[in-house]
């Protein structure tokens, strides 16, 4: 341990100095190298298997998104609304709200503590190793939960990654990668730094006659520094600390059909601390964790751009502090136990909450899993605690059948969930409800799996196929109403229910190096309606908002050695933007189609170097995400990538 100290020290004095040289915070970057995509992988759960993956080197549709927001969308079943290029972005699953969806960063939840939602514009696409990307959708999170795990290869390598992208509108970014380590320690280390005016065109199809318009007070600044330190210690033990250190200036536009010149601005800044330790026995398991995160947003508005004072300027400061433990161990006739904590506690310092609000949350949980020929089965009990409110004991069940050949998997999931109050719900002055109630659901789900790997002479066939069903009811929803002519308030006030289904289709044809081609196809259904208004009961049977009942995504890639030529295409269905649903208001389908061309060499087997260029909305489509909020026509980008690579295949 003596060894290990100065390391520690080491790391953490490079953590500080790359975050202060980096004063500008993370947006929208990305940098892939072998990336394990796991949909619907469930933590403490059953279904573990990896159906596709995606490795930079192949350049396959992950790493040719430069957001993290296209990015998911491309990989998984799940809807992101953007509210502008270069603006918040949230992720919506199962067609539910984006506060009842979380996102994990090295088991660290980062979603927002007064806002409940994460904003994915803040999130890097910036994946390392053999990081891994999950899906999860059968826990206690009501739509589902996005997890981003940092692992290391525990061999003697050295990989330097760098990137360049230049983008219509006047945007560049940049990024860089090193990974170096050997069997005892590995360090990873990743920055990226982003500027745009983003002054691009668009239809604007609120005001007479469709003109095109062209976007202001739209700029942004952005960067931030990743750091994962890993040590493998004797007797089976591990150790590993990450930073994360992020900072974005964003100017925020007008939406669309006004005249009005914007003097908004918003500024988020990020640092996130976790620590892990994890020591293996046996037959048993030990993990223990602390994180921390900082968050701070300040948002400002001039009633006109050339007044010299603040029409509004609002500041949010909060921490979260995270400790969890875990210990599993093995049983006798094939019975596996593991029991644990999560303990939070959550600091926010927001002058529209007219005090410092201090908030204790967390969950104790035991599961019980059994293994018995091709049939696995689990049962988990978890009880919530929080200083807020108290919250029934929550179930999760699992069963799960895969023969020995492993071709085809059949699993049946149920799940309690649940959603606290956001403390902008609790606490805003005026309006916040300090009376509301958690939002609690049930989920059921039906999956059905299918792998097939053939090789035939010199080229190896995957194919993967996904189909879910699934079912889920919420009650003692959330919304803000209003109580008076101008004072609005939230309220349990509804219930509703959202059902459907979603096919991920991934085929994979390939010879060594020389050839490749993928192509993946998501087809996602989905009817999320209301089921109860306390208020106006003539909402019963209502879409809700944005939640379109058909989504179809695919894109395919291929490439022969040194040339590559692939396609991106979207279809949204209409979706209605209000509770009445009144076609006037409804945002119209739409489809999206982009193409990109690769050109890729290498020297000596170490050094590689690829060149990408993209065309973004070939048709020129104008289209919505959110209402009023414009999206960019036809635009271009080129990206620049070289690889450094020189490692040792011996790993102890």
């Amino acid at each position: 341990m003596r060894k290990i100290g100065p390391h520690i020290l080491l790391f953490l004095l490079l953590a500080t100095l790359a975050s202060k040289g980096y004063s500008i915070a993370l947006d929208s970057l990305q940098q892939l190298d072998t990336v394990w995509i796991v949909a619907d992988k469930q933590s403490n759960s059953l279904l573990l298997d990896k159906l596709y993956s995606v490795r930079s080197n192949d350049a396959t549709i992950g790493i040719l998104q430069q957001d993290a927001g296209k990015m998911l969308q491309f990989l998984f079943p799940i809807q992101i609304n953007s509210y502008g290029l270069g603006n918040i972005s949230t992720i919506s699953v199962r067609g539910t709200n984006d506060d009842h969806n979380s996102v994990y960063w090295n088991g660290l939840k980062v979603n927002s503590m007064t806002l409940g939602s994460t904003d994915i514009s803040l999130i890097p696409a910036m994946l390392d190793g053999n990081d891994v990307i999950n899906l999860q959708k059968n826990t206690h999170a009501i739509g589902g939960a996005l997890n981003w795990q940092n692992i290391p290869d525990w061999r003697n390598n050295v990989k330097f990654k760098w990137r360049s992208d230049f983008n219509s509108f006047a945007s560049f970014q940049n990024s860089f990668q090193l990974r170096v380590g050997n069997q005892r320690v590995q360090w990873h280390s990743a920055a990226y730094y982003q500027t745009a005016k983003n002054n691009f065109p668009y239809v604007d199809v609120y005001r007479f006659n469709n003109p095109i318009d062209t976007m202001e007070h739209n700029q942004l600044k952005a960067g931030g520094v990743l750091n994962s330190l890993f040590f493998k210690m004797k007797k089976q033990q591990t150790f590993s600390i990450h930073n994360w250190y992020n900072e974005k200036h964003k100017e925020v536009p007008s939406i669309m059909g006004t005249n009005e010149i914007s003097g908004r601005n918003q500024k988020d800044k990020s640092i996130k601390t976790v620590a892990k330790y994890t020591k293996i026995f046996s037959d048993n398991e030990l993990q223990i964790s602390v994180a921390h995160t900082y968050d701070y947003l300040k948002y400002t508005d001039k009633r006109l751009p050339t007044d010299t004072f603040l029409f509004i300027n609002s500041s949010y400061k909060t921490h979260r502090l995270v400790h969890t433990l875990s210990y599993s161990d093995s049983l006798k006739h094939q019975l596996h136990i593991q029991t644990g904590y999560t303990y939070e506690m959550d600091l926010a310092n927001v002058k529209e909450y007219t005090k410092t609000i201090t908030e204790h949350i967390g969950e104790v949980y035991g599961q019980l899993s059994w293994h018995l020929n091709d049939f696995n089965a689990a049962f988990k009990l978890s009880q919530p605690f929080t200083s807020y409110r108290y919250i029934r004991p929550q179930f999760v069940i699992d069963w799960q059948y895969t023969p020995k050949q492993k071709w085809y998997t059949l699993a049946l999931h149920y799940a309690d969930k649940y959603h606290f109050p956001d403390m902008n719900d609790r606490y805003w002055s005026p309006g916040g409800n300090p009376d509301l109630i958690p939002e609690t659901a049930w989920s059921l789900a039906l999956e059905n799996k299918i792998n097939v790997l053939k090789h035939r002479d010199k080229f190896l066939h995957n194919l993967n196929c996904n189909v879910d069903v699934y079912y889920t009811k919420i009650k003692n929803n959330i919304v803000w109403s209003p109580i008076n002519s101008v004072l609005w308030s939230p309220k349990n006030i509804k219930v509703t229910q959202t059902y459907g289904s979603d096919l991920v289709l991934n085929y994979t044809l390939s010879e060594q190096r020389r050839f490749q081609f993928n192509l993946k196809t998501i087809y996602s259904f989905n009817k999320s309606t209301i089921v109860e208004d306390v208020n106006n009961e003539e909402l019963k049977g209502k879409y809700l908002r944005y939640k379109p009942m058909h989504t179809f995504k695919s894109n395919f890639y291929i490439e022969q050695q040194y040339f590559g030529l692939g396609l991106n295409y979207m279809f949204q269905s209409l979706r209605f933007t209000d509770e009445e649903n009144f076609d006037f208001f409804a945002l119209k389908p739409y489809h999206i189609l982009d193409a990109f061309i690769t050109f890729k060499g290498n020297i000596k087997q170490q050094h590689d170097v690829q060149i990408i260029f993209k065309i973004n909305n070939i048709t020129n489509v104008a289209y919505q995400s959110i209402r009023s909020y414009a999206q960019p026509l036809r635009n271009y980008s080129i990206s620049l990538i070289y690889n450094f690579s020189k490692s040792q295949n011996s790993v102890q």
